[in-house]
């Protein structure tokens, strides 16, 4: 699934939370993140060494997957 900032903004109102946008600008906003099943093995930690496995779901920016991602869970071993 792939949402923009703004479609994420909608949706934690509509969960009743408060979003504070200071510092965002329109552009910034259209940004879209991809949101996708993190996957069976896990994923390599920050030194590329150690597999993390997350259940859920990761995030990440759908331009720049290769800056990394954003787990969307509990970490499990």
């Amino acid at each position: 699934m792939n949402l923009t900032i703004s479609e994420i903004k909608n949706l934690a109102e509509f969960a009743g939370m408060t979003v504070d946008l200071e510092g965002i600008d329109a552009d910034e906003m259209e940004s879209e993140i991809s949101v996708v099943l993190c996957p069976k093995d896990g994923l390599l930690d920050d030194d590329g060494k150690t597999k993390i496995k997350y259940t859920g779901h990761i995030a990440y920016f759908s331009e720049y997957p290769e800056e990394g991602c954003h787990p969307l869970g509990e970490e499990y071993v």
